[in-house]
């Protein structure tokens, strides 16, 4: 039977924050930086977690969610060097919002991930996000071809979510027996 992920058993506590320098795409970035210690106690044990949420003063840069410290667990070796990016939304109705593009972890390791377009490629505790579940054209313009993928949105300030929606998209695709038997096909 598969694990039935909640995220509401994500527990996020800020350590603190600080100003910090980073890179992106290779240029540096100033901003700050909140820590985060996390449990998910959809797992009984190796459910410690540490994140950074790093937002740059410039509006126009991304906000950018990375484990810090990820549990001994192979599923999830690497996962440290794994991101969500969110962006400004720039539509009418979800201006001042920020949106990340759906891109679920790769369980086969063939590819980094994999970018949905359509909901049923979601594993079934996306559910749980489908309140802010959007088509990237609605967000946001696009000049590209991804105006079908799917995206999700939150307020800036809401680090919880953001780190919530890390899990679903990386950790649990990696550790779920349904899913990953499914990804190799």
């Amino acid at each position: 039977m598969a694990p039935r992920y909640r995220t509401e058993n994500v527990a996020v506590e800020l350590i603190g924050s600080r100003p910090a320098t980073w890179t992106f795409a290779r240029k540096p970035v100033a901003g700050v930086e909140y820590s985060y210690a996390v449990a998910d106690s959809n797992f009984k044990g190796r459910n410690e977690w540490e994140f950074v949420v790093r937002v740059p003063k410039n509006r126009a840069e991304r906000v950018e969610v990375r484990p810090l410290k990820v549990p001994n667990v192979s599923a999830w070796a690497g996962l440290e060097r794994r991101s969500l990016t969110f962006n400004r939304a720039n539509r009418q109705g979800y201006r001042g919002l920020l949106y990340c593009p759906v891109a679920l972890a790769d369980p086969t390791g063939e590819k980094s991930r994999t970018v949905v377009s359509d909901k049923a490629e979601l594993p079934p505790w996306f559910q749980q996000l489908q309140a802010r579940l959007r088509k990237k054209a609605t967000v946001a313009s696009t000049r590209g071809t991804d105006a079908e993928s799917l995206v999700l949105y939150c307020e800036p300030a809401d680090h919880t979510y953001m780190i919530q929606a890390f899990f679903a998209s990386k950790v649990w695709v990696l550790r779920d027996p349904t899913w990953v038997s499914r990804a190799r096909g």
